[in-house]
């Protein structure tokens, strides 16, 4: 006689699709945010400056080459144009009810280049009330 019956243990399936999709997605998403923060930063040789702090997020990232041009987001522009963009800039966070006054400007300007072109640009943006101006500079190493 059998009291009881042998029961079969079923292991829960778990579908792996979602899963998938979403590491897929992270990494799509990440390796996008990494190619803009690539635009952002053009090659440059930055003055060398001990006791820097590290680069805070910022609005506007504004690249000065060797020989003077003005680079942002991987896009080569006159100071006029830079100036437009700027005034977009202030319109958009006016728009979104935040204060423009809290546009954080970051020049990143090679030690090579001539100083009109970012007297220039810092004139610019003192006229357009821009007083979040910040210069990148490299920490040495050692």
């Amino acid at each position: 006689m059998r009291l009881s019956k042998h029961k079969r243990r079923t292991l829960p399936l778990m579908n792996m699709t979602p899963m998938i999709d979403v590491v897929f997605l992270l990494l799509v998403f990440f390796m996008t945010v990494s190619q803009v923060s690539k635009l952002n930063r053009a090659h440059l040789e930055l003055p060398k400056l001990k006791g820097a702090e590290d680069q805070r997020p910022t609005v506007l990232t504004i690249n000065i080459t060797r020989e003077g041009r003005i680079i942002v987001s991987g896009n080569a522009m006159s100071a006029a144009r830079l100036g437009q963009m700027i005034v977009e800039e202030l319109e958009k966070l006016a728009a979104v009810g935040d204060d423009p006054s809290k546009l954080t400007v970051v020049l990143r300007v090679d030690h090579r280049a001539d100083c009109r072109t970012v007297n220039q640009i810092v004139t610019a943006l003192a006229k357009l009330q821009v007083n979040r101006v910040r210069v990148a500079v490299e920490v040495p190493q050692g």
